[in-house]
């Protein structure tokens, strides 16, 4: 990597359009939209160490108006992208990628997702390892700098991303169409899964919708439709050479794999509105609500460290479950762990459940900068051994928050895991309080 680098260094002011014209034809990546994403970074090593590689995989037309990429992403996939400068080297930092090619990307996305069954099936047959990324939420340095240290994704070093590309971040955009080029310039080498983000609703609360209309005035509002359709088709989990399940939240006392795999994942617009069942059939309904619920558990739910299966009523949906639930859930579907995301741990990640279930979050400085640090895992040899890697991003590009400020982030996510332990242990803590209050006056 460090001669690959060096190599770059030396050659990056020759990645241009001249460079290009006498490129053998079939050469070059998605180097426009590649490189509007990462001179926002102001990392040109990062970037054209990347481009060497990508310009390996991807075709180029050059006409006489400026760079238009014909991108083969597949035999079958074709998709226009176009910079507005007549040289790749000299597209201004803040410059975007024209909303036509932005729509291209996620209709073309859209259809590849269309075709993917509920459950993604990976191999490590040829890789021997996978790595599997967690939550990003718009930090698009995040996932360029898993990209430095663990190589763009191929067939050869496939990558699971676990969901919650967008909101809270500023880069969302960037973040989903970058990891959607990736999955149809590589589709053997990236498996992304849906998360509870990837709803309209929650992106009107928590602001990527926000920032599709600040980046895309005039076409936000198609373009927020093509999104939709992107998450409409998102695939809810997947599986690792039959052994390890990868999902975004975790699973309930009532998951079944097999009623999963079976659903129509494409009626689930929004898991916080679910959908209305059309059948006049009696029980109809009750089905399509026992349906959604094995869709809303698998991307909603949080372990806990008490036997059982209750309501996760700290947010809302989805379920805490035990370690006796997920004993039963490995057991019938004859896995060996789980692995998860949903939730901001200090390290990045975190493992619990007998080493059963694991946590991964891939957003380092997510409540503020030094909050926590991001990690991805990669899972190697014929038993899938987890191998965890963690990571920050440079703290000279995080803004600096005021004392104040600091104190409240800090404190409400401390709140937040505080109020989730005490849920956890609602049960016991009711039956200690009891006997300190023989009169049952509801005082301790």
């Amino acid at each position: 990597m460090a001669q690959l680098i060096e190599h770059s260094r030396r050659n990056y002011t020759k990645v241009g359009i001249t460079e290009f014209k006498h490129m053998e034809r079939g050469r070059c990546a998605v180097l426009g939209a590649l490189r509007t994403f990462y001179q926002g970074l102001g990392s040109s090593t990062l970037f054209s160490a990347s481009m060497l590689f990508l310009r390996q995989v991807v075709k180029t037309e050059i006409n006489g108006q400026g760079a238009h990429c014909a991108v083969h992403m597949t035999p079958s996939i074709r998709t226009r992208l176009a910079l507005s400068s007549p040289t790749c080297a000299c597209i201004p930092s803040q410059q975007r990628l024209h909303a036509k090619y932005v729509a291209s990307i996620l209709k073309e996305a859209a259809a590849h997702l269309k075709r993917l069954p509920n459950l993604n099936q990976a191999s490590t047959a040829l890789s021997k390892q996978i790595t599997i990324c967690g939550d990003l939420h718009g930090k698009l340095e995040d996932l360029l700098v898993v990209f430095h240290k663990n190589g763009l994704p191929s067939a050869e070093n496939p990558y699971v991303f676990n969901g919650d590309f967008v909101d809270r971040g500023k880069k969302g955009l960037e973040v989903l169409l970058l990891l959607l080029s990736c999955l149809l310039i590589f589709p053997d080498g990236v498996y992304l899964n849906r998360g509870n983000h990837e709803d309209h609703i929650m992106n009107a609360r928590y602001g990527f919708i926000r920032e599709v209309k600040l980046k895309y005035r005039q076409s936000a509002d198609r373009l927020l439709r093509l999104i939709e359709c992107v998450y409409r088709w998102l695939p809810l989990g997947t599986v690792v050479n039959n052994k390890v399940l990868v999902v975004h939240g975790g699973i309930s006392n009532i998951t079944d794999l097999e009623w999963v795999r079976s659903l129509d994942r494409h009626k689930y617009v929004s898991l916080l509105r679910p959908p209305v069942t059309e059948s006049s059939a009696p029980g109809a309904e009750l089905i399509d609500k026992m349906e959604w619920k094995q869709v809303f558990d698998i991307l909603w739910s949080d372990p806990q460290g008490i036997e059982g299966c209750v309501a996760n009523t700290l947010r809302g949906a989805g379920t805490y479950f035990g370690p006796d639930v997920t004993e039963q859930f490995l057991k019938k579907h004859k896995l060996l762990y789980l692995v998860r995301s949903h939730e901001c741990k200090p390290g990045g990640y975190e493992l619990t459940h007998g080493n059963k279930v694991i946590t991964i979050f891939s957003a380092s400085n997510y409540y503020e900068l030094g909050s926590n640090k991001g990690a991805y895992v990669k899972l190697v040899g014929p038993q899938l051994a987890p191998h965890f890697v963690q990571f920050t991003t440079a703290a000279s590009r995080a803004k600096r928050l005021t004392f104040r400020q600091r104190v409240g982030l800090v404190e409400s996510s401390a709140i937040r895991e505080l109020s989730g332990k005490i849920l956890a242990s609602k049960e016991l803590l009711l039956e200690e309080f009891k006997k300190h209050d023989p009169g049952n006056t509801g005082n301790v």
